[in-house]
């Protein structure tokens, strides 16, 4: 019996310690954290082991219990100011190109052409050039999204089908050609009076032209030889230039009969005697041209774009200016202004190349140089002189494919600086 008292106590006892142990609580990880936190260095360890050093940055000292909270700082939003302090937003863009217009890319070989030109280094920018010319610009630089870029060997282009289709137009007339060399006639003269028109009308038909006061006509050769024969029995006809250019089909070649005229633009003080220097400049007066045609393969039309200019120096109005000497006195020295007269053309004609494209500019300022081919009436000294005005005539005139063989240096068909300005 007693052993059977002994035995109850004992389970008794044995069950309460198990019932006390189930119901301790289990330990918390250091600082606070939930038991369940990845870092195995805040959990607890047998007695014994070590705990690695760790600076707890949430918890603040106990001088700093009862300090006011700071107001958290309101972080304004976010701007794309860059070091420099401007607002320019530069992204990487797209890794593919756009094509909501249905635009393609194309590669044009322009070997067949580039390889047989030797008048200038970059023979391709003449091939960029007629395409702006042939679609505008805007179209490369609005919407939709086009590209166009050429080097020596390959034109390369994106854009819509559409454009695409004028594009190879263009390239075609340059690489079917060969870089063929092309005779063009270019005859520049001038007549006092503009009466001439009086019988010549009969034979001209007139053409568009875009700039003011300028007109032009297209006739046949044959028209064309007698009325510059009747032009020449005049007194008051004088011929300027008269060649004929070797080009390159597409190309440009640029005549220029200019001369210097120096003259005193100004005077600046120095410090050494007299006190002062004057400043000379100078002006190119005469005129120049620039001609670029391209012909289709079969030779039979000639798109061309002419750019004429002439300057004129009427006179130099004297200023006298007074400047500072090395002494106490004041000297005038006469600076001298330029009064010019000039006159610019600029246009792109097409016309079937067995005709004659004839142009005036109207009565204008007349080139210092040229040939008369009939008596002149002598000046009077006396009389007071008038800076001579005329009425400028341009004939341009396609002769056939040079004797030069394609890729041959022409002498006569000098290659012009690459300038973006009016070139279209």
């Amino acid at each position: 019996m007693a052993r059977r008292c002994l035995f109850s106590i004992l389970l008794v006892a044995l069950t309460t310690t198990i019932a006390f142990a189930q119901a301790e609580p289990q330990p918390m990880p250091i600082g606070g954290s939930p038991s369940g936190a990845s870092d195995s260095s805040l959990q607890w360890r047998n007695p014994g082991a070590s705990v690695p050093s760790r600076v707890d940055t949430s918890v603040q000292p106990a001088n700093f219990a009862s300090a006011p909270s700071a107001p958290a700082a309101t972080t304004p939003p976010a701007e794309n100011v860059s070091k420099s302090g401007t607002l320019l937003k530069v992204t990487s863009g797209l890794k593919e190109l756009p094509n909501d217009a249905g635009q393609v890319w194309r590669d044009y070989d322009l070997t067949p052409y580039t390889s047989r030109v030797t008048t200038t280094a970059k023979p391709e920018q003449a091939i960029i050039d007629w395409i702006l010319r042939e679609t505008g610009t805007d179209v490369w630089f609005g919407e939709p999204l086009g590209m166009l870029h050429a080097n020596k060997n390959t034109l390369r282009v994106y854009h819509t089908p559409q454009m695409q289709e004028v594009v190879t137009d263009v390239v075609t007339k340059f690489v079917d050609s060969q870089a063929e060399v092309k005779k063009l006639g270019v005859r520049l003269v001038t007549v006092k009076s503009p009466n001439w028109r009086r019988l010549a009308y009969r034979m001209m038909q007139p053409v568009s032209v875009k700039t003011p006061g300028i007109e032009a006509w297209l006739m046949s050769k044959e028209n064309a030889a007698i009325l510059l024969s009747e032009l020449r029995q005049r007194s008051d006809f004088r011929e300027h230039h008269a060649a004929d250019l070797l080009i390159h089909n597409g190309q440009s070649s640029t005549i220029a009969m200019l001369q210097p005229r120096v003259f005193v633009r100004g005077v600046r003080a120095t410090q050494t005697f007299p006190g002062y220097e004057l400043q000379s400049d100078q002006i190119e007066e005469g005129f120049s041209m620039e001609v670029s045609p391209l012909l289709t393969p079969d030779d039979r039309m000639i798109d061309a774009v002419l750019k004429c200019s002439v300057d004129q120096v009427e006179k130099f109005v004297n200023v006298d200016v007074d400047v500072p000497t090395a002494g106490t006195g004041r000297q005038a020295v006469d600076i001298q202004i330029p009064q010019m007269v000039s006159w610019r053309l600029h246009e792109r004609f097409r016309w079937p190349s067995e005709q004659v494209l004839l142009i005036s500019c109207g009565v204008v300022a007349r080139p210092q140089s040229g040939i008369a081919t009939s008596p002149q009436l002598p000046s009077i000294p006396l009389l007071p002189q008038s800076p001579p005005r005329a009425d400028g005539l341009m004939f341009v005139e396609f002769k056939g494919d040079a004797k030069t063989g394609a890729g041959t240096p022409v002498p006569t068909a000098q290659p012009a600086a690459i300038d973006s300005r009016g070139r279209y």
